[in-house]
């Protein structure tokens, strides 16, 4: 009897006094099998990686094109100078060509945006600050 009251019933979460069914929640968020289904639509904030040979990089500048946002890691490419700065020409390029914007998050990580959305880098909104007094 109280196993067929855990999994006999759909899971309900209470939020300001109604319930939620989680099973059509998550139906409504587009994932199938594990996996989101994009929708051309909606802007997507994508994690990635470079491996150590910089592979990936066709990736990261698919996902640009297709107007979304990627914080990309080149942990594992800040070893060879040389081809970091490359990567990062090249990142720069794309992001310039696309209207985009690029920016450092933290030493490991690099935040790209595509056409029309712009990062405010620290020096900038601080000079604005100071202006503004």
């Amino acid at each position: 009897m109280v196993l067929k009251d855990i999994f006999g019933k759909k899971e309900k979460v209470r939020s300001g006094g109604e319930d939620i069914d989680i099973e059509n929640y998550l139906s409504d968020l587009s994932i199938r099998e594990g996996k989101i289904i994009e929708r051309e639509d909606v802007t997507y904030v994508k994690p990635m990686d470079l491996d150590s040979e910089g592979k990936g990089m066709g990736l990261v500048i698919k996902e640009l094109e297709k107007g979304n946002i990627v914080i990309l890691n080149i942990k594992h490419v800040l070893s060879n100078k040389i081809l970091l700065r490359n990567i990062v020409k090249e990142l720069r390029d794309t992001t310039e060509d696309l209207d985009g914007d690029i920016g450092r998050l933290s030493p490991e990580k690099i935040l790209l945006a595509p056409g029309g959305i712009r990062i405010v880098h620290r020096s900038a909104h601080r000079e604005g600050e100071e202006q503004g007094k």
